[in-house]
């Protein structure tokens, strides 16, 4: 399963990147809101949780289902140019139109694109699909059909809240970080195309010639045309593995894509994680990788201590080195083989990473 970006006439003019301080807010918001996928991110909540005045976490816990799991596209921008302030991307936010704040976060609130139109008129399927995920869905959701301008209001005060108990000094460090990416994104386009461009937003990314595509390795499936509306690319240093792709209709696509090292934090593709897991999904695999673990040691040592064939150990061997979980190296007539430790140990992240992506 993969995201789809359809690049027929698309040009490098189509791409405008930039940084977003709401954009920032809400990913930092996504992560107090789902801690437990966000381990690399204990010592900063800590830290915003100290500094949170009473009565905000509340706040917060109540309009979290436009961040926890479904980003809502009101805390991207709809146009550039990009690199405004804060308090200036609010304000957007507060005289956007009210048929599309209903709609854009009448799908976060429900977490899954679903058709909008006449849902003031008749909220009655709405209610009943927010109620089936969640109480505090629920809550949202009959605010949002019986005063949206109230519920609009309440969200950008208390992201207003947010910015004045936290996020302002946080984005005075981060920022200068986040245009300095944006302004090093926009000078290596004009020398790039538009699906080298695209592809460097992921390391799991691919792209195809005919059609001109770029895909980017996530457990869903989507295509959206970049030459339709453009497509803004805006960066992020919170919330790792996220790579997210905005698709709505009428709107420019948006990459929000993860501006740290990804040296650090490594990705491998989906398709790379089920492999690996089905290497060692067989057991005969699994209990040679008891062996392999401790010191190098040779195929015939390995038939001794497991009772297998010689021939059956070498393609065991040879599908786990396929996968990358084994390695091999000859000392004159003997080659020696020994477990990968360290990418069994990050399987688990890996599939995580692959889940969450």
């Amino acid at each position: 399963m993969v995201v789809t970006l359809d690049l027929a006439k698309a040009r490098p003019a189509d791409l405008v990147a930039g940084a977003s301080p709401l954009a920032e807010l809400m990913a930092g918001l996504h992560v107090l809101a789902e801690p437990e996928h966000h381990p690399e991110s204990r010592a900063w909540l800590g830290r915003v949780r100290e500094r949170m005045p009473d009565g905000l976490a509340t706040d917060l816990a109540y309009h979290a289902p436009l961040w926890a799991r479904f980003r809502c596209r009101l805390f991207y921008p709809f146009a550039g140019p990009l690199d405004r302030d804060l308090d200036g991307e609010l304000d957007a936010l507060s005289r956007l139109d009210e048929d599309t704040f209903v709609r854009y976060a009448a799908i976060a609130i429900r977490g899954t694109t679903f058709p909008v139109d006449g849902l003031l008129a008749d909220p009655s399927g709405f209610l009943r699909a927010c109620e089936r995920r969640s109480y505090s869905r629920a809550e949202l959701a009959r605010a949002l059909v019986t005063d949206p301008a109230a519920v609009r209001a309440g969200l950008v005060e208390t992201l207003a809240r947010c910015a004045t108990s936290y996020f302002d000094a946080e984005w005075r460090m981060v920022g200068p970080r986040l245009r300095d990416v944006s302004a090093r994104l926009r000078d290596a386009t004009r020398g790039a195309t538009v699906a080298a461009t695209l592809a460097s937003m992921s390391p799991t990314a691919t792209t195809t010639d005919v059609p001109p595509r770029v895909h980017y390795d996530k457990l869903q499936s989507a295509t959206g045309a970049v030459a339709a509306h453009g497509c803004l690319l805006v960066p992020t240093l919170r919330g790792w593995p996220h790579l997210i792709v905005k698709l709505d209709p009428d709107e420019p696509v948006v990459v929000h894509f993860l501006a740290g090292d990804w040296e650090q934090h490594r990705q491998v593709s989906q398709s790379l994680v089920r492999e690996r897991i089905a290497a060692l999904a067989e057991p005969a695999r699994l209990d040679l990788c008891r062996h392999l673990l401790g010191e190098p040691i040779t195929t015939s040592e390995l038939a001794e201590r497991t009772a297998l064939g010689e021939p059956q150990v070498s393609r065991h061997i040879r599908r786990l080195r396929e996968v990358g979980l084994v390695t091999s190296r000859r000392e004159g007539r003997m080659v020696y083989h020994r477990l990968h430790a360290r990418l069994l140990l990050d399987l688990g992240v890996d599939l995580l990473a692959t889940v969450m992506r």
